[in-house]
């Protein structure tokens, strides 16, 4: 993967301003990581699983908020999903709208008829919620996809989950903005741009192409012992 540097030699070149002191490098650095902020978004919107991480963390047993700071989880971007450990099994837990804040209630069947807990979660702001509020100290492990991390040093390289010819899609952004300063013609680059989406846009669809996802079952995995197994 390109380092900082080589993207933003690229960058110059592509701009025709190859020691041209009207941007600094601090400057292009900065359009360098805008292009592949938007890149990142392309890639996450394809909901390919470029960007998966994952945390856990465990339940205090009496509170039903917390914080994403208090969990460690300090970049997210998007949640894909929680799962809740309780003994040796491992289940989904299931997502609930505003609307259903109260639909579970400790008063209501807290169990499952498989006696697991039948617990929902909510991200709303910068708190992670559930339902009814649990009385264990369960583990927890959020899915999700992290906010893009800027490239500061010149030595730091590009994610080597972005193909090498994806890294186009922020030198020309780059380029282009380059020439918006000086106020010349950004025509060109902004059709060279335009292909460039177009390819990232068609590359990046079915990932795993091997293995095309079908009909998702709702249920997979969130009752302890239902799965395509038994």
């Amino acid at each position: 993967m390109s380092t900082l540097l080589e993207l933003r030699t690229r960058a110059r070149r592509l701009a025709d301003a190859v020691g041209n002191e009207f941007f600094s490098d601090a400057e292009i650095n900065d359009y360098i990581n805008t292009g592949l902020g938007e890149l990142h978004d392309i890639l996450v919107l394809k909901f390919e699983d470029y960007y998966v991480s994952s945390i856990s963390f465990s339940l205090a047993g009496d509170a039903s908020s917390y914080s994403l700071e208090s969990i460690g989880l300090n970049n997210l971007y998007k949640l894909m999903g929680v799962d809740l450990k309780q003994g040796a099994e491992t289940v989904r837990v299931p997502r609930y709208s505003f609307q259903e804040r109260n639909t579970f209630k400790s008063s209501q069947a807290l169990y499952s008829d498989r006696g697991h807990t039948n617990h929902r979660y909510s991200l709303t702001g910068n708190n992670l919620n559930f339902i009814p509020t649990p009385t264990s100290t369960d583990e927890v492990t959020v899915w999700y996809i992290p906010t893009y991390v800027k490239l500061v040093n010149d030595s730091d390289s590009v994610d080597d989950r972005i193909a090498s010819n994806w890294e186009d899609y922020a030198v020309c952004s780059a380029a282009i903005k380059m020439r918006q300063k000086e106020e010349t013609s950004t025509k060109p680059l902004e059709l060279e741009h335009d292909k460039i989406t177009a390819r990232i846009e068609n590359a990046a669809r079915n990932r795993d192409a091997g293995e095309p996802f079908g009909i998702t079952d709702e249920d997979m995995g969130v009752l302890a012992g239902y799965g395509p197994f038994g």
